[in-house]
């Protein structure tokens, strides 16, 4: 086959259009990573369906009210809310509508939250209104709650970070929809996106969006490896920043270390950090990589125990063969200097 009927063939196998702002919202979408992949192969088992079923061997229309129907990826994305049925019997077919009219809202939700900060604000001398900022924060909450600490917070964000006051309210918005409402939820946040070198509404839009999906992964870890229901913290969040964010490894990855610290006494997050700073050290960043450290290190601690074992065997052999040289015996005690019975 020549090049030109290669590419002639390509063409008329079609392609699939995955828009880049989809790309771009998929965590405020809650969407994962892993997500992805399969959420591709529905758009493109949907298209089949649009062409007439080329290629897929079904005969027979979906089922009318099994929840998967007949295809494993559609039946997924039905599942995930991201599609819904449409048309009935032979003509039923599924449609994406769910899933774009979603990411509609976030870009309108967007838009509107750009055209009030560009909205002209009466500000104080130097443009930065700290007045406005407390009022905001008091609406976010619905009382008169801004203490001394917060309020030297907001000076903090403006001097420090170089935040300016639109910078400032639509994070308190941000994370007020998120329920982060108090001092030790703002702190931590605003050093990360002033790490992060975000410095644009729609870039904190967007990291604000990453912290709710690693809200959501945290608090998976947390449950079904962990075994504790419980709230995630701002450090057990901060944890899953440096190992997803910071070091890039892949959720799959980090529950593989967490599968390491199913039955371990000291079963946390911190315990977790233990195995994949380890990982991180040797440079493992795959799971072939990864499971070479895990053997190489299951092995380590194997003859850490053999040799512990050893040393306590010797120890106690060395004691008897002294005691023997010294011509003590079980009975030592209860003899007198003279050796005769008490």
């Amino acid at each position: 086959m020549t090049q030109a009927e290669f590419n002639a063939y390509i063409q008329e196998k079609g392609h699939i259009a995955v828009s880049c702002l989809l790309l771009e919202k998929y965590q405020a979408m809650d969407i994962t990573p892993e997500e992805l992949g399969s959420l591709l192969l529905a758009l493109y088992r949907q298209r089949l369906d649009a062409a007439g079923g080329a290629g897929q061997g079904r005969d027979e229309p979906y089922p009318g009210e099994e929840g998967r129907g007949a295809d494993p990826w559609i039946g997924w994305a039905l599942e995930k809310g991201w599609a819904r049925w449409i048309g009935e019997g032979r003509e039923r077919r599924a449609d994406f509508e769910p899933l774009w009219r979603k990411l509609y809202q976030i870009w309108e939700e967007e838009r509107e939250a750009d055209e009030r900060a560009k909205a002209p604000h009466p500000t104080a001398e130097g443009g930065f209104d700290y007045s406005r900022i407390v009022k905001e924060l008091d609406r976010l909450r619905g009382s008169l709650s801004v203490t001394v600490r917060e309020q030297q917070l907001i000076q903090e964000f403006n001097l420090k970070y170089g935040w300016s006051s639109d910078f400032i309210i639509n994070f308190f918005r941000l994370c007020s929809q998120r329920n982060l409402i108090q001092i030790k939820n703002y702190k931590p946040l605003a050093a990360q996106i002033h790490r992060a070198g975000v410095y644009t509404l729609e870039g904190l839009a967007s990291f604000m969006s990453e912290v709710d999906w690693i809200s959501k992964q945290a608090a998976e870890l947390k449950k079904d490896y962990l075994g504790l229901y419980n709230m995630v913290t701002v450090m057990e969040r901060e944890y899953y920043v440096k190992w997803h964010i910071t070091w890039r490894y892949s959720h799959a990855l980090i529950v593989r270390a967490a599968r390491e610290s199913v039955g371990a006494a000291n079963a946390t997050f911190k315990y977790i950090d233990s195995i994949i700073g380890r990982w991180h050290e040797l440079g493992a960043e795959d799971m072939e990589a990864c499971e070479e450290a895990i053997r190489l290190w299951n092995e380590e601690k194997k003859t850490q125990a053999a040799a512990r074992g050893s040393g306590q065997a010797q120890g106690k052999a060395s004691r008897r063969k002294g005691d023997k040289e010294r011509g003590s015996s079980v009975w030592s005690g209860f003899l007198d200097e003279g050796g005769d019975g008490l």
